[in-house]
């Protein structure tokens, strides 16, 4: 009976020390990449992995999410478009409010958010980075929205100020 709980005890342990593995490996992957691939692994033509399989790296790369989104970022990582969104996520900022805390432009902040494969993608340099977290330190003291005071970019639109959602926006036209 001994042998046996043994056993089962440091079979729980290896299970537990892959499963961290895997957890850290899926973070290298978001961290280096900007994707953990397991979507792109059910569209492949010759994939390895069951349904099973693809569902339990689903709920751990659920859990990585669950975990950032429960505690703020504890060490310092150079890719600071990892970081911004590990911030947005925590502190649940929205594009346009992020934009309002960076003193940029929404569309600036989607690039900075999508991922490093997409054609949209604009890295973030550590003076943007800093400015970010400057001002968002700043706000959660405050609990106060910067004003807007940024430059348009170059060949961009102004923004407006009213709603950006189509329902928004048709519920304040007058009737």
């Amino acid at each position: 009976m001994r042998d046996q709980r043994v056993t089962e005890l440091f079979e729980a342990e290896v299970l537990m020390g892959y499963r961290e593995l895997l957890k850290n490996y899926i973070r290298f992957l978001e961290l280096h990449a900007g994707d953990n691939f397991i979507e792109s692994i059910a569209t492949a033509r010759e994939s390895m992995l069951s349904e099973r399989d693809l569902g339990e790296l689903r709920a751990i790369a659920a859990e990585i999410f669950r975990e950032a989104n429960s505690k703020p970022p504890s060490t310092a990582v150079a890719n600071y478009n990892y970081r911004f969104r590990l911030l947005l996520n925590h502190y649940g900022i929205a594009i346009r409010t992020a934009a309002l805390i960076g003193d940029t432009t929404e569309e600036r902040v989607r690039c900075w958010r999508t991922q490093p494969r997409s054609r949209r993608y604009l890295p973030m340099t550590e003076a943007e980075f800093r400015n970010f977290e400057t001002r968002l330190t700043e706000y959660l003291e405050s609990g106060e929205l910067p004003s807007r005071t940024c430059r348009r970019e170059p060949g961009s639109k102004p923004q407006p100020s009213g709603p950006t959602s189509k329902r928004g926006a048709a519920a304040n036209r007058p009737s």
